[in-house]
């Protein structure tokens, strides 16, 4: 008998070294973490025989009240917490575990170096996400490698060396009750950890970058205003409403003009006396200067009188005097009826150009003076587009380059850049830019002052260096990534700027 015992023992050692197996000593029955058995009407509910009810097997208020009663969270009820549950005792206390269960014992966490150990306040030897700072606290996640929520000496050494992370061990196995742990036979473990991930490389490339903006710009009507009188008087007629269309010419408004139609009589009959009298005066011109020719033929005769002679002389200089005056004295009246006229012109205000009443500011009886508004008057079908571009951006664009005008509606119409404003605005640093749209006003009407949304292409004068956006890693302490000389990859700060469609 003891022979027979001492070459079992042999044949367990032979099968153990043999294999390289870590077996675990099991009783024969399963002890639950309590240290007390089902009763029997819970034995029937315990289909696997584990000694224990797991929620599956659980029914009624056993499933009803699972989370309630699992009081040491094992995922399975044992007879301590059924009792405690239905005796109103609550929760029995934890019992050390049977000594047929065996676990796992308590790994030792890699040591942290002299700098980490500062940053572990609670000193449990791993550096948990509420004492990390700086990269340690910016990469937490990437160089937590076993997710157990602290940092150990081996993560932090793997990641700043480019090692990696370490061959994973357990960190806390008493939280667990019974660990089973289980080799395959005549294989070594795989090592745990996080699979090596996939590197590509991507080119630097030196290009002009071309970017498309979208910028909201407004609708700007070239030819608005407000129509004025140009006479004093009283609003006799106004012949146009809001929202009427008229044309170059037409009739606005006319002020009444009795007063300036008997001012022309007046006018007419006065130039017409003053052509009278200058008929007359022309007349004794001529008569004075024929007597004084006849006397001037008597100069070498007896007849001659050198004091009738002289006094024909100054008749005639009078006459001539007389002559002029009566001409300006015409030249006047003549230009106050053309002043009447033009006064009787400007009582009938017509529009300067085609467009749409949008605004009338008199009624009919309304008294208005010299320059008061009549009505506010805008072409709709002479519009420009107006919008701020950057002025680092602007010596990019050029006159005649085409952009693209999305309206509300979704559609698009071409435009084409007309001009570049030379004037800054210092708080938003852009200038203005006006764009012809190339578009019928009857197709596509556009109101004054409307948003419009303008893609517009710039490239830039000067080629930058280019990267794929993914090879860019933000940190804490700036933007870096890694290059490649030979077979050793560097890592470099770098300052971004604008990305270019899917790079950097």
């Amino acid at each position: 008998m003891e022979i027979t015992k001492i070459l079992h023992s042999r044949f367990v050692i032979l099968l153990t070294l043999f294999f390289g197996t870590s077996m675990l000593v099991m009783t024969p029955k399963p002890v639950n973490a309590q240290g007390k058995e089902l009763s029997e009407r819970g034995k029937a509910a315990d289909t696997n025989k584990d000694g224990l009810i797991q929620e599956s097997e659980a029914r009624g208020p056993l499933a009803a009240n699972f989370d309630d009663m699992d009081c040491d969270k094992n995922g399975g009820l044992d007879g301590a917490e059924i009792s405690g549950f239905f005796s109103g005792s609550g929760c029995p206390k934890e019992q050390p575990a049977a000594a047929s269960t065996t676990t796992l014992a308590k790994s030792k966490f890699p040591p942290l170096s002299e700098r980490s150990k500062a940053s572990d306040t609670n000193k449990d030897g791993l550096i948990q996400e509420s004492e990390a700072r700086g990269p340690l606290e910016a990469n937490f996640d990437d160089m937590d490698c076993d997710k157990n929520g602290g940092l150990d000496g081996a993560e932090i050494k793997g990641f700043f060396s480019g090692s990696g992370c370490p061959e994973m061990i357990i960190k806390d196995p008493g939280k667990l009750k019974t660990v089973k742990k289980i080799t395959s036979l005549g294989k070594k473990p795989a090592p745990r950890g996080r699979p090596p991930q996939t590197v590509k490389l991507g080119e630097v490339v030196s290009k002009l970058s071309s970017e498309t903006y979208q910028i909201v710009g407004r609708v700007v009507a070239l030819q608005s205003g407000v129509l004025s009188a140009r006479i004093s008087g009283t609003i006799n007629l106004v012949s146009v409403a809001v929202g009427e269309r008229v044309k170059k010419g037409s009739m606005v408004a006319t002020l009444a003009a009795g007063r300036l139609i008997i001012e022309r009589k007046r006018a007419v009959a006065l130039l017409n006396r003053q052509n009278a009298v200058l008929r007359v005066q022309k007349t004794a011109l001529k008569n004075a200067k024929r007597e004084f020719s006849r006397m001037e033929s008597l100069l070498k005769s007896a007849a001659f009188s050198r004091a009738r002679f002289e006094d024909l002389e100054g008749l005639v200089s009078e006459k001539t005097a007389q002559v002029l005056e009566k001409n300006a004295q015409v030249a006047e009246a003549l230009a106050s009826l053309e002043r009447i006229d033009i006064d009787i012109r400007d009582a009938t205000i017509r529009a300067p150009f085609e467009g749409i009443i949008i605004q009338k500011h008199v009624e009919v009886g309304t008294y208005v003076n010299t320059g008061a508004p009549i009505v506010t008057l805008i072409n709709d079908r002479l519009l420009e587009i107006e919008i701020d571009v950057p002025s680092a951006r602007i010596n990019t664009l050029k006159t005649n380059t085409l952009a693209s005008v999305i309206l509300d509606d979704g559609d698009r119409v071409s435009a084409v850049v007309r001009a570049i404003i030379p004037r800054e605005d210092l708080r938003t640093r852009t200038r203005p830019v006006r764009l012809r749209p190339k578009v019928k006003p009857t197709t596509k009407p556009l109101a004054d002052n409307q948003a419009v949304l303008v893609e517009l292409s710039l490239t830039s004068d000067r080629p930058v260096l280019t990267v794929s956006k993914d090879a860019v890693i933000r940190r804490a302490n700036g933007n870096v990534v890694y290059v490649v000389k030979g077979a050793t990859a560097s890592m470099r700060s770098v300052r971004i700027g604008r990305g270019i469609g899917d790079r950097l």
